[in-house]
């Protein structure tokens, strides 16, 4: 069993110039300043969420522990652009080279998809297991989505990471996750705070998956 996490940050200013929407005001808004304000907080939320869209955002970082307690992988390169090739062929590789389940938080929705369209961009070949049956609507039974134990038979049915630990008295996560593109790139203190986090969602995920008795 391997508990796993990614980390995303947002593209490059260059890179981002070509994938930027064009920005317009709401329809009744006359005044000028009001207009530019509009304008303006439209274009800040559209950075402020790069970092979550494959369109815009990259992978920095993957975490990976595994259950019988093994030392923790943490890829990151220091939150280097041009490694991402590098640290989402190691993911692949050792989802090929071993027959263990992934298990993570929100990992069928939003971390293999990720995975999966920034490797389109960079030209990778993921493996063709990642998928059931070649089917691209269903990912492969090995990962497990801790999130499918809260939704149960309501796939609407959302929980943050925090607030699951918390409901299965476990000590949450600290809110840091729109920081971590910055810590990783950051002195030697960020970096090690960056990496606790990234290790503290995967531990998480372990003591969640225990819990809760998969």
């Amino acid at each position: 069993m391997i508990f796993f996490d990614i980390e995303t940050s947002p593209l490059t200013a260059a890179e981002m110039d070509s994938r930027m929407p064009e920005f317009t005001a709401r329809g009744n808004l006359k005044d000028e300043a009001k207009i530019k304000a509009d304008i303006e907080e439209k274009r800040n939320k559209f950075f402020d969420n790069a970092a979550l869209d494959p369109f815009t955002g990259r992978v920095c970082a993957i975490g990976m522990l595994h259950h019988e307690g093994e030392k923790p992988e943490l890829i990151h390169y220091k939150g280097n652009p041009e490694y991402e090739r590098n640290i989402i062929l190691k993911f692949w590789n050792t989802f090929v080279n071993n027959d263990e389940c992934f298990v993570g938080f929100n990992t069928n929705k939003f971390d293999i998809p990720f995975l999966i369209k920034r490797s389109y961009a960079l030209d990778i070949t993921y493996p063709p297991r990642v998928f059931s049956k070649g089917n691209v609507k269903r990912l492969n039974s090995r990962f497990i989505d801790l999130m499918d134990y809260w939704s149960l038979t309501d796939y609407k049915e959302r929980i943050s990471l925090k607030n699951l630990a918390i409901h299965c008295g476990l000590q949450p996560k600290e809110s840091k996750g729109h920081l971590f593109h910055k810590l990783i790139t950051g002195n030697a203190e960020e970096v090690k705070e960056a990496e606790e986090y990234l290790l503290y969602d995967c531990q998480l995920c372990v003591d969640i998956y225990n819990k809760i008795g998969i």
